[in-house]
């Protein structure tokens, strides 16, 4: 399993944490596209990234373009639910499980990573696990995901 974080790795072991790799975003941000929308993530269809969505809207046409393709892959920041409570995150919650409904139904690759600021905020890999099986997918695809992100990165 594989995880994305915003500060320098070396100061801690990611097979602590249970992960094979960290990537710092630092020098990984040329191999991740940021759009608002999925419809904006069309454009991405034809290349293999990593494409982060801020908004995830009930968009079938768009996510179905994307998975025909199978080479972008939705990366999920799950930052927006770990630091959200109450009812924002009962939103985030369900808009990323109707998201992934969606994804699974037409085959649309994604993964997951956390973006933690320290290593405080770095969650464990079985942890991000769990989280995901809170958004409606079972462990075999959640275990799947999470090692997606070194076919894109690696």
């Amino acid at each position: 399993m594989f995880n994305i974080i915003s500060f320098s790795p070396e100061t801690i072991v990611a097979k602590n944490f249970g992960y094979e790799k960290l990537y710092e975003l630092s020098k990984v941000k040329t191999k991740i596209a940021t759009v608002k929308t999925t419809a904006e993530s069309e454009q991405y269809k034809g290349k293999k990234l990593l494409v982060v969505v801020e908004n995830y809207e009930y968009d079938e046409g768009s996510i179905r373009v994307v998975a025909d393709k199978k080479k972008a892959c939705y990366l999920i920041d799950l930052s927006k639910v770990i630091g959200s409570y109450g009812t924002r995150r009962a939103v985030e919650i369900a808009k990323l499980r109707s998201f992934l409904k969606v994804c699974n139904r037409f085959g649309a690759f994604y993964t997951f990573a956390d973006f933690s600021r320290n290593e405080f905020e770095l969650r464990r890999a079985s942890e991000l696990k769990h989280i995901a099986l809170l958004l409606g997918i079972n462990e075999g695809q959640a275990k799947f995901a999470l090692a997606m992100l070194d076919e894109y990165l690696g």
